[in-house]
């Protein structure tokens, strides 16, 4: 029994999602106030910020500020130095301000003027830091810069092992192992730092590029593999948002990067020891007739729209899902189609994507912009920008014809469960477990929002036929899971 617990608490603990902060720098460094950096961040999802250190007074605006919305600030990052006074002498009054919070110390030393060993040096900032810290109960991270006398991960573990105080901890910092020339031997650092460490930072890389600081929803680099080792490794702390330099809006930024982060992090919930099955049938789902669409290897029992077989390019089976790559592979169809029937499917989406299911889709009807039929539309309402959105055009709407009765997705980057009934004339719009739309195909209803719609010219728009179940392609990545069937007899 005690080695069932045991397993049980290590399954548990993979599964759990680390929390997500951001670095000053990509929350409005310089131009949003304290309040404007809280707010936006609460509004989008984060658990916190960290900042870097200017004076008292500062930090206890931003603690005030991060306290009126129950967020956290994760670290405080402050410079000590080789050459000189060892830190800002008001840093004592910081570090005061601190006592009985979640903030970390996160130092860093930077490099001499002199080139050479300076762990004495390194090591004796390191203790007086630690000393000032442990008297008011706060943590410190050694904090890896390239450039600086700390440079990565490494160093930080090798001054942190010296100094030798039980409020210290090493931090891996994603951007600099590889700035600083030793991204290379990454799997190496992760198994020796990552049991010491206090911080951790990830952000956007682009190895092919070699840019080595980008949005998260940017790059090449496997941020779900990388987690993973960390996991592996004995990491549980959180994990921050290096946004240095990086281009763009901050408020889209940090929206693209929310995104991103809850799919990265649900990817890693789902390749966690003990997660559960997809793709798969329940005993009662076989014995209520249902059938699966996707078997989660294979592409089989779907083509492309007017095409006779599966596309070459823009769709992909990937972690169990059918992936759209939006490289403009076309829409896909089941090979079957169906009358009567219930649909049911997993949907996830990326940041300002855009896709949808079609029904009651005829191959020999469609145009330049895909197959014409009706849609049930899936959409990042929240910040799709291609064109403004109005209430037919969002997520669980009749595209174009009715509107969701209610919103009930998900926030972009989560997955998302549909169902689709076509029973008679009658249709219903499913989102997460709500009827969030239903519709007779003959009513006033559906003829008034067809006649206002892009499809009123479209002979025989409003006909129940037989139909194949439709994914859309739309220029967005966007991942299926769990699709699955069962007919129905008509009313």
């Amino acid at each position: 029994m005690a080695v069932v617990l045991s397993l049980l608490a290590w399954t548990n603990a993979w599964a759990a999602r680390p929390e997500f902060f951001v670095f000053d720098n990509g929350a409005g460094r310089g131009s949003w106030t304290p309040e404007q950096q809280a707010q936006t961040l609460k509004e989008l999802g984060y658990d916190g910020i960290s900042y870097n250190y200017t004076t008292p007074e500062d930090l206890a605006r931003w603690q005030k500020a991060f306290a009126a919305v129950g967020l956290k600030i994760y670290g405080l990052y402050v410079h000590t130095y080789i050459d000189t006074e060892a830190f800002d002498p008001r840093l004592p009054e910081a570090i005061r301000l601190l006592k009985g919070t979640d903030t970390v110390l996160w130092i860093t030393v930077r490099e001499s003027k002199v080139k050479g060993n300076h762990d004495a040096r390194a090591v004796d900032n390191v203790r007086r830091v630690a000393d000032l810290a442990q008297a008011q109960g706060v943590q410190v991270a050694l904090y890896g810069h390239a450039g600086f006398y700390v440079e990565h991960a490494a160093d930080s573990a090798r001054i942190v092992g010296t100094a030798k105080r039980k409020n210290v901890g090493a931090s891996i910092n994603l951007c600099h192992e590889f700035m600083s020339g030793v991204g290379d031997r990454l799997d190496a650092t992760l198994k020796a730092v990552a049991p010491l460490a206090t911080r951790v930072s990830i952000n956007g890389v682009d190895l092919a590029a070699r840019t080595w600081i980008t949005r998260l929803d940017q790059g090449d680099f496997d941020m779900v593999r990388y987690l993973q080792q960390l996991k592996a490794a004995g990491y549980e702390g959180p994990i921050g948002l290096q946004a240095y330099n990086v281009p763009g809006d901050p408020r889209q930024n940090l929206a693209a990067n929310i995104a991103t982060w809850r799919r990265i992090a649900t990817q890693f919930e789902e390749r966690a020891a003990g997660a559960p099955a997809q793709n798969v049938l329940t005993a009662r789902e076989q014995a209520e007739g249902w059938r699966l669409l996707f078997d989660g290897r294979t592409t089989s029992g779907w083509k492309g729209f007017g095409k006779r077989d599966f596309p070459t390019q823009g769709w992909v089976v990937e972690d169990g899902t059918i992936k759209g790559l939006g490289k403009k592979g076309g829409d896909i169809i089941t090979t079957t189609s169906y009358g009567d029937f219930e649909f049911a499917w997993d949907w996830r989406l990326s940041f300002q994507g855009n896709s949808g299911i079609k029904y009651f889709v005829d191959e020999s009807r469609g145009n330049a912009g895909g197959a014409i039929g009706h849609e049930y539309q899936t959409i990042d309402d929240d910040n799709y920008t291609v064109m403004s959105l109005n209430e037919r055009q969002k997520t669980g709407a009749w595209y174009d014809v009715i509107p969701a009765a209610k919103t009930a997705a998900r926030p972009v980057g989560e997955w998302n469960t549909s169902r689709l009934v076509v029973r008679g004339t009658t249709v219903e719009h499913w989102l997460n477990g709500v009827l969030v739309l239903g519709y007779d195909i003959t009513s006033e209803q559906a003829a008034r929002g067809i006649a206002t719609s892009k499809f009123k010219d479209v002979k025989g728009f409003a006909d129940k036929i037989r139909t194949p179940l439709l994914l859309q392609d739309h220029d967005t990545v966007v991942w299926f899971r769990n699709l699955k069937i069962r007919e129905l007899d008509a009313r």
